[in-house]
């Protein structure tokens, strides 16, 4: 066993058994509960400070019988996924503590986490459909898993879309294979062109389907708008980071010839600006928080997009802005969600206007949403700007998408402006404290804290 075997080794071990032994943990009371909740939320920790530890002390190459590789995309990607798990669980007390099925839920998290760092750091495309089948088949059941009408309505549109998904997924891995020789590694040096391409094609409708990009975006407004928004939370969060992570692994180690490279260059062109598009156009006319959200998130989907594109002309940049943007993406995304359950208990309404009087009743909430808020938008120095940033600099040797991706982000401001705005309007509400609060609070500083030391990832990956 190596150094390698023992970073992946420890938090794999600890979140399964953590996964399992929670499910008897639980005896119906709140003490009970509260042990599972704490435990769980530990055992991420962990698992963070381990990832980081390898990131921090360059612990590259290959573990777990070359079937995975650690190197820096994949750590800063399984961070992602880890600090949004963490956020939601820790915001998700207060609410889940009501459901039957709240060990579940919790034991459910820790597994998507888990298979979404496997597909992060994986090197070999059975550690993607393995991996993927653990993580995908946990995230349809958490949408699901409230139980009401509401949820299960949402829960099964997402189900659908994750077996369309899956099924284009093998498929598309089925003709990748035979363009490599019949070889499982996801390192490709010199592959049949016509089936790679055909394959690639295939992966890429496949993945957009699972992080919500253009055209493939109709399911997503109504599961985030339809589902619980502490499942939302996750879902949104975490649970995009298997679609962007599995898409990074296929093509991160693929070197294509000319004019193969310019192919898949126009793909992913094609999905960013019309994600970022339609994104803008349709979150525009939406005065509901949670319709807001679901559809801007499609335009930030467009924004990483720019990174995919970039990935053939400048790979170095490209993953290093993709894995930084999706570290600002799903900590607004989570901390968001869960302000707006907050809101749903508090008040039974989710729109603008409800909002009013925010900042005279909890300023330091309010103050924690802008924050988060602003960092979708890309205001300096916070975590989003950087992510931005970087993704820009990639392409600066395509002028015409630098151009677009600066001005869909400046337009996004049409619709996160107002939103701060109307929590600095004078009003009556008031929010209860509950851990929802302390969750957007934690997010807030997440993001500024990890602002401040963006570049410093970037000059030590870069």
């Amino acid at each position: 066993m190596n150094v390698g075997d023992l970073i992946l080794g420890i938090p794999t071990a600890l979140l399964t058994a953590v996964a399992v032994t929670i499910l008897y943990m639980d005896d119906g009371s709140e003490s009970s509960f509260s042990r599972v909740s704490w435990t769980a939320i530990v055992s991420v920790i962990i698992s963070i400070i381990v990832v980081s530890l390898g990131l921090g002390l360059r612990i590259h190459g290959y573990a777990f019988s070359n079937t995975v590789v650690l190197d820096d995309t994949g750590y800063l990607l399984s961070i992602a996924a880890a600090i949004a798990t963490l956020i939601t669980l820790l915001g998700a007390n207060n609410t889940i503590v009501e459901w039957k099925t709240r060990t579940s839920f919790v034991s459910l998290v820790l597994l998507t986490l888990l298979g979404t760092i496997f597909i992060s750091l994986a090197a070999n495309v059975l550690v993607i459909v393995s991996a993927w089948a653990i993580a995908s088949a946990a995230s349809y059941a958490i949408a699901m898993i409230r139980k009401d009408y509401s949820s299960a309505d949402a829960g099964i549109k997402y189900l659908v879309m994750g077996l369309v998904s899956s099924s284009l997924m093998i498929f598309g891995f089925s003709l990748y294979i035979l363009s490599s020789g019949f070889g499982f590694s996801l390192i490709v040096a010199d592959p049949i062109y016509p089936l790679f391409l055909l394959g690639s094609f295939f992966l890429i409708v496949a993945f957009s389907f699972k992080i919500g990009a253009f055209p493939f975006q109709a399911w997503l407004p109504d599961v985030y708008t339809g589902s619980d928004r502490v499942a939302v939370s996750f879902i949104s969060s975490t649970s995009k980071v298997i679609g962007i992570a599995a898409l990074l692994r296929v093509f991160q180690f693929v070197k294509l010839a000319q004019p193969y490279d310019l192919y898949l260059f126009l793909a992913f062109a094609i999905i960013s600006v019309g994600s970022m598009v339609v994104g803008n156009v349709t979150a525009f006319s939406r005065r509901d928080l949670s319709a807001i959200l679901a559809f801007s998130s499609i335009t930030q989907v467009g924004f990483l997009m720019i990174g995919f594109s970039m990935i053939v002309f400048q790979p170095q940049i490209a993953e290093v802005a993709i894995a930084v943007q999706t570290i600002a993406y799903v900590i607004a995304q989570a901390g968001l969600f869960l302000f707006i359950n907050a809101l749903d208990r508090a008040t039974g309404d989710t729109s603008l206007s409800v909002l009013n009087g925010l900042s005279s009743s909890d300023r330091s909430l309010a103050i924690s949403v802008s924050l988060l808020l602003l960092s979708l938008l890309g205001i300096p120095p916070l975590l989003g700007f950087w992510g931005k940033l970087f993704l820009f600099e990639s392409s600066f040797s395509q002028p015409w998408l630098l151009v677009l991706g600066v001005i869909n982000s400046a337009i996004s401001a049409g619709y996160y402006i107002p939103i701060i705005r109307e929590m600095f309007k004078s009003g009556n509400l008031r929010l209860p404290l509950t851990s929802e609060r302390d969750s957007v609070i934690l997010a807030s500083i997440l993001t500024v804290t990890i602002g401040f030391i963006a570049p410093l990832i970037f000059l030590l990956v870069v």
